[in-house]
């Protein structure tokens, strides 16, 4: 049964990495390369027909909305709350050390886990049409460091907002887009991203509570059947043993599994929320969305990675580099030899042009360092210096 268990949370939690966004310098996103990579070679051995029933079932899993993860959501609750219910409540509660106003208080908590839950699902994002892009044009002046000019969406035919993002996923033009979230089934943008906030907090608060409640069970079991004091043995070899605590670990895990898997996975739960929530919250006091942040962040890295290939080329060539101040015109030039689709042969530039270029990569990761929406207000200011 825990073999099943955990072979389904692998399973989903590499569904998940594909679909979570990510750029190709994190971490995440190197793992997300090397598996589909591995996928494709494994998928191109296979018949035709069903390769391609394969990767039509993955591109309406991974790249169209449908409510594959709103379902496996509503499933994990069930299935923890049963357990919980079941193999925690009625064995444990009522007890004597603990009132059953705690277990209200978890019922409480989950209440509101689902009521954020469901908020996040059905609210609008901000989906930008024809009769408010004028509002959001006045909302979400071009600042001119992220994006230099203003664009056109070609699948929406409308103008292109600043600060917005068309969602391959809803097909959708959103303001102030920050990522489209599987859970949920739908954007977190502008309009919904503070039912998101409400959406992760919750659902910390509610795992993390369990885990509390959860650990009290054992406790209870340890202090009440005086597990430290036992002689426990092995089932194969018949051998006698003092109790430790990784013994007691095992006993309770074959004793309680279920309970025990759950409390483990609602452990894990609990950390990853709380550093989300974390990154959130960074991002919140920047002015930041992740889809910026993640932009910028490859920028970065892109421009980072040039610069490096021009110093060693320049060390090779016996190049000397110097500071040059660019004028617009030079720019423009290296702007679009940097960004545009075919690659440049570097060892093809001279040495006035390995300058220029080294210059310009230099300039440009000082501007892409830059938050152009960054507010400095008092509290902004005091929570900069706690959180960051």
């Amino acid at each position: 049964m825990l073999f099943i268990i955990f072979s389904a949370f692998i399973f989903f939690l590499i569904y998940i990495i594909f679909c979570v966004p990510s750029n190709d310098y994190t971490f995440l996103g190197q793992i997300k390369i090397r598996l589909k990579s591995g996928g494709d070679q494994f998928i191109n051995k296979l018949p035709a027909p069903l390769k391609n029933k394969l990767i039509s079932s993955y591109n309406y899993l991974v790249y169209k909305p449908n409510p594959s993860v709103q379902i496996f959501y509503i499933l994990l609750v069930i299935s923890l709350f049963l357990i919980y219910y079941y193999c925690g409540i009625l064995v444990y509660f009522p007890h004597k050390t603990i009132s059953y106003n705690y277990i209200f208080i978890l019922y409480t908590i989950l209440f509101f886990a689902l009521h954020s839950f469901y908020l996040c699902s059905v609210s609008n994002p901000g989906i930008i049409k024809p009769k408010n892009i004028s509002s959001l044009k006045k909302k979400y002046p071009y600042d001119f460091l992220f994006n230099s000019e203003e664009k056109f969406c070609n699948k929406c035919n409308m103008d292109k907002i600043n600060r917005s993002k068309h969602c391959i996923i809803c097909d959708k033009c959103i303001e102030k887009f920050d990522h489209h979230c599987v859970w949920i089934n739908n954007c977190v943008g502008g309009r919904n991203i503070k039912y998101f906030y409400y959406f992760i907090f919750i659902h910390w608060i509610l795992v993390t509570y369990a885990s509390i409640l959860s650990s009290f069970c054992f406790y209870f079991e340890i202090n009440e059947n005086k597990l430290f004091e036992q002689i426990y043995y092995d089932v194969n070899t018949g051998q006698r043993f003092s109790a430790t605590y990784f013994t007691v670990f095992k006993y309770l895990l074959w004793k309680h599994y279920l309970l025990m898997a759950s409390t483990l996975m609602l452990i894990f739960m609990s950390f990853f929320l709380i550093f989300f929530f974390y990154y959130q919250f960074k991002l919140l006091i920047q002015n930041y969305t992740s889809n910026e942040k993640n932009r910028q962040e490859k920028r970065i890295k892109y421009m980072e990675l040039i610069k490096e290939t021009l110093e060693k080329l320049a060390k090779v060539k016996k190049y000397e580099l110097k500071e040059i101040k660019l004028s617009s015109k030079e720019i423009k030039r290296y702007r679009e030899m940097a960004f545009k689709e075919t690659e440049t042969d570097l060892n093809l530039l001279d040495e006035k042009q390995i300058n220029e270029f080294y210059n310009f990569t230099k300039d440009s990761i000082f501007s892409f360092n830059i938050n152009p929406y960054r507010k400095n207000t008092f509290l902004i200011n005091m929570l900069n210096k706690i959180c960051i």
